[in-house]
C-alpha cells in the first residue's frame, strides 16, 4: 500500500487509460513491413510522435501522406479500443482542474478514442500538436502542469512505458507505473509500480488529491 497528496494527476493515454496497443501495433507494423523496415525497431520507439518516427525511419517520405495512411489504418481498427478497468471510476473521482492527459497521439484522434471508450475528454490534453518532442522528453508533462497551474513537484504521472517513466522523472514529478504493456521489471525507475490502473484510487481532501494504491493484485 502507498499514498501521496498531490495537486494533479497527469495520465498517459495509450496503455494507461485506453487499451489501444493492439491497434497501434497493427497499424505501425503494417506500415513498417510495407516499407521494408524492421517492425520491432519501430515498435521500440512507439512512444515518439508520428513525425519523430517518420523522421527516424522514413526521412525521405512525405509525412502528411504517411500519417494519413496510418490514420486510415487506425480508423479501421478503432472499434477494438476500450477503457482499462477502473479508468472511468478513477477519472470520475477527480475535478477537471486536477487531471490531464499527455499523449504522443494527435489531438483529434485522442479525443475520438476517449469518447468512443466512454471516457471524458480533459480540459487539459497535451497532444502531438503541442510539443514536437515525444517522451522521454519531459516537455509534455511540464506543459500539462503549467496549463493546470500546478507546480511540477506537486504532480503525479501515471505511465506504462519506460520512456514515459523517464519523462515524468525528468519533469520532477512523482511517477506511478502500471504494468499493462511492459513487465514490472522494465518500469523500475518509477516511484511505484502497480499491476493495473484498478489498483489506483483518488479522493479530494481539503482541495487536494489523496492518491492511494496497492502494489499487489
Amino acid at each position: 500500500m502507498g499514498e501521496i497528496l498531490a495537486g494533479a494527476v497527469l495520465f498517459d493515454k495509450d496503455g494507461v487509460l485506453l487499451d489501444t496497443m493492439a491497434m497501434i501495433r497493427s497499424a505501425w507494423t503494417d506500415w513498417a513491413i510495407k516499407r521494408g523496415i524492421d517492425a520491432d525497431e519501430v515498435m521500440a520507439s512507439i512512444h515518439m510522435t508520428a513525425y519523430e518516427l517518420l523522421a527516424r525511419f522514413a526521412p525521405a517520405a512525405d509525412p502528411t501522406t504517411e500519417i494519413r495512411e496510418i490514420a486510415a489504418r487506425h480508423a479501421v481498427l478503432e472499434p477494438s479500443i476500450s477503457a482499462f478497468p477502473g479508468a472511468a471510476e478513477l477519472l470520475g473521482t477527480m475535478p477537471e482542474e486536477a487531471w490531464a492527459i499527455v499523449t504522443s497521439a494527435r489531438r483529434q484522434a485522442a479525443t475520438r478514442h476517449l469518447t468512443a471508450a466512454g471516457l471524458p475528454v480533459p480540459r487539459v490534453l497535451i497532444s502531438a500538436e503541442d510539443t514536437p518532442r515525444g517522451k522521454p522528453d519531459p516537455s509534455g508533462y511540464l506543459l500539462a502542469a503549467q496549463r493546470l497551474g500546478t507546480p511540477p513537484g506537486d504532480c503525479i504521472v501515471v505511465e506504462d512505458v519506460p520512456a514515459g517513466v523517464r519523462a515524468g522523472r525528468a519533469a520532477g514529478m512523482f511517477v506511478i507505473a502500471v504494468a499493462t504493456t511492459h513487465p514490472a521489471e522494465d518500469l523500475g525507475d518509477a516511484d511505484a509500480v502497480l499491476p493495473s490502473l484498478s489498483a489506483l484510487q483518488a479522493r479530494v481532501e481539503d482541495g487536494r488529491l489523496r492518491v492511494s494504491w496497492r502494489t499487489a493484485p
